[in-house]
């Protein structure tokens, strides 16, 4: 079967890949240049969008990002535009008297012959006093997972695969695909 994933981030698709040759998935995935994304509430709104618009079939799209429930969601859908315009102390000082609890949301879905499915994950966690460790993405540096003492950006990819997000949608996307191309 050959995927038609609808994203920018090589990261996105390796882990995709990697996860469908787990399951027996024999599977070739595309990138496709996605169409724009909209403004939404939700990340299932943002990937439902981008299905309908893919001019490919089977075609999968994912959106993510961190939700601050004391901040009603914000920076939720709008997560990477945030990181490039904001700098840690900006988030800080929002949530300075507020409850700091915080999650990561992956929605990923697939249209197959006209059918959407969507998977997801969430990784749950709060938003620390300063930043730590080290990493391209200044919210792994504020984020600590529940039941952890590091930051995703202290972790080795390996931990921060194994609690993440987008690892528990991909798989579940995965293994859909894996049944859905089982005899």
């Amino acid at each position: 079967m050959r995927l038609h994933f609808y994203t920018r981030n090589p990261r996105k698709i390796e882990l995709l890949h990697t996860l469908l040759a787990e399951k027996g998935a024999e599977c070739e995935i595309v990138q496709e240049e996605p169409a724009p994304e909209i403004q939404a509430r939700t990340c299932e709104q943002v990937v439902r969008h981008a299905l309908a618009s893919a001019a490919h079939e089977p075609a999968v799209a994912e959106d993510s990002g961190l939700f601050i429930p004391a901040l009603s969601g914000f920076p939720g859908t709008i997560t990477a535009y945030i990181q490039q315009v904001l700098k840690p102390r900006h988030l800080l000082r929002l949530l300075a008297p507020l409850p700091k609890q915080a999650y990561f949301r992956s929605a990923i879905g697939v249209r197959i012959a006209g059918e959407v499915k969507i998977f997801t994950g969430e990784l749950h966690g709060t938003i620390a006093e300063r930043p730590v460790g080290s990493s391209e993405h200044w919210l792994d540096t504020l984020f600590v997972p529940l039941g952890s003492s590091k930051s995703l950006a202290q972790m080795s990819p390996q931990e921060r695969l194994a609690v993440s997000d987008w690892s528990r949608s991909f798989g579940a996307l995965a293994e859909h695909i894996a049944q859905t191309l089982s005899p």
